[in-house]
């Protein structure tokens, strides 16, 4: 029995060296990458959903970005100095072009940012604390704070404070051209926008004229396909009509990891899977039956079906890697759930529900089993993951299943995620509490930080005890690539950089 599967392993190495040497060998340059949704619009002030972000921020540049664990990394800002507690000075980087050959000016920036904190939920919450941006000269941008904000660096790294040419906005504002063209001409990205064939896929050229060539593609093309369907994305990969699967399905796990022709990737994340239940109109604006859905909710079950156990059960609605996020509340106690429903009123009346993926319909169906047990009447619908902010704006539905990343300091999506800011973007519960909103503006004056993780523990008990969403478990983040294929950079935030996609030569 040794020998055998000796000569299994040794069989299965050199199938795995001689498909990723027969990759490498005819590769033209090119990227195929398969997603499960199409892009909603280029918009960085209106973009909130992963997949959509996945395209669009290889084709823009920021002041700054985030590593694999969220700190800020330099790009258009070179450098900054922190005048005091409430001025800081960033020194823009010179010569850089947009995709029209027309140079970056700091009053590009200026208007970028001033744009992201009036338009976009995030850039309202993340950029609430600046005071004023202003030109100090040619290459200085300062900006004002209002209170002590350490966290400035990271929430410039935000999508929404994409830095785009101020003439290509005002021409998509004033109705003479749509977002396409701004990003074909008006963006730095390391990619330029090709051709974008709706619904079936989205092409991306190398930008020849990238300002940092230390950190320009490594590739010529990128191709990003639309494949809702999950196992249809893993054959593409396994088959070689893709390279890389971005949304893979851990359903397919156990058969990938014998397949010599792929290669499954694994990052920690800040990842949760939860249900957002809408507080504002319906059944859950009762709290009682909010919180007997959490007590309802066997995890384990929702984690083995939803991600094939790749996780951990995790019931707090934020992750465990946020400042403050120290207990996971909720347990599987079916009499407590029993009488909260009892308790609250609830007559029978349908609740409706919204999925978006395969992974979310098949937690549905275990949570609609669940919930029916306390006599919870749920149903599901499958609806397309473009729609589904508009649909929760809305308030369409009663319940969305959904997953969402989370940045380590709650000053940075508190407000998007539960707080009046956020309803018409992510916060889908349509939740809002005054003592929230009061604790995070203490938390944004304490320099010191035990104390601040003391308040964002507060926010986070008032929170998991509201029950605007429901956790339900911690997701590591998986992709699928052809053997062969590397530099797949895997973000915490589930987003990813595609210029160092290649395959090893």
């Amino acid at each position: 029995m040794k020998t055998l599967t000796r000569t299994v392993a040794l069989v299965m190495i050199l199938l795995f060296v001689l498909t990723a040497a027969a990759c490498a060998e005819g590769w033209n340059g090119t990227i195929t990458i398969v997603q499960s949704s199409d892009v909603i619009g280029f918009d960085p002030t209106a973009s909130t959903d992963t997949n959509n972000k996945n395209v669009l921020k290889n084709m823009v540049s920021r002041l700054y970005e985030t590593d694999d664990y969220f700190n800020p990394v330099p790009v258009l800002a070179q450098s900054y100095t922190q005048v005091d507690d409430y001025t800081w000075e960033f020194k823009i980087a010179q010569g850089v072009q947009f995709h029209d050959g027309s140079i970056l000016k700091v009053e590009d920036v200026i208007y970028s940012l001033e744009r992201a904190k009036e338009k976009s939920s995030s850039g309202k919450t993340l950029l609430g604390p600046v005071e004023k941006f202003e030109k100090i000269d040619d290459e200085t941008l300062r900006i004002t704070t209002s209170t002590v904000y350490g966290s400035l660096l990271t929430a410039l790294s935000n999508s929404a404070c994409t830095i785009l040419s101020q003439a290509w906005i005002e021409k998509a504002e004033a109705g003479e051209c749509d977002w396409d063209e701004v990003i074909k001409n008006g963006a730095t990205g390391r990619y330029i926008l090709g051709n974008r064939d709706i619904g079936n896929q989205c092409v991306l050229l190398k930008n020849d004229n990238y300002f940092d060539p230390d950190d320009a593609a490594q590739n010529d093309k990128l191709i990003f396909r639309i494949i809702p369907e999950a196992t249809t994305r893993t054959i593409m990969v396994q088959t070689g009509e893709a390279d890389v699967n971005v949304n893979f399905d851990t359903a397919a796990m156990a058969d990938c990891l014998i397949d010599p022709n792929v290669e499954v990737l694994e990052h920690e994340s800040s990842t949760i899977y939860y249900i957002a239940l809408n507080c504002e109109k319906g059944p859950f604006t009762n709290k009682q039956l909010r919180q007997a859905v959490a007590w309802a909710i066997n995890r384990s079950d929702c984690l083995e079906v939803g991600y094939n156990g790749y996780g951990k059960v995790w019931s707090n609605v934020w992750a465990p890697t946020v400042y403050g996020a120290k207990d996971d509340p909720y347990t599987y106690d079916m009499e407590k759930a029993a009488a909260l429903v009892t308790a609250s009123g609830y007559a029978g009346q349908e609740i409706k529900a919204c999925v978006k993926t395969d992974a979310e319909e098949r937690i549905a169906q275990v949570v609609q089993a669940y919930l029916g047990m306390v006599g919870i009447n749920m149903s599901y619908t499958r609806i397309d993951n473009t729609i589904l902010t508009e649909v929760m704006s809305n308030n369409e539905y009663d319940m969305a299943f959904d997953y969402t990343a989370f940045y380590n300091d709650p000053e940075l999506f508190v407000g998007r995620q539960f707080q009046a800011s956020g309803i018409g973007a992510k916060n889908y519960a349509h939740y809002t509490n005054s003592t929230v909103d009061e604790l995070m503006e203490k938390a944004k004056a304490t320099l010191n930080e035990e104390e601040r993780a003391e308040i964002y523990h507060q926010i986070n008990t008032i929170l998991c005890d509201d029950c605007p969403w429901i956790g339900m478990f911690n997701s590591n983040l998986y992709a699928l690539a052809r053997t062969g294929i590397i530099g797949v950079n895997i973000n915490v935030e589930t987003t990813y950089w595609y210029n160092t996609i290649r395959y090893e030569k």
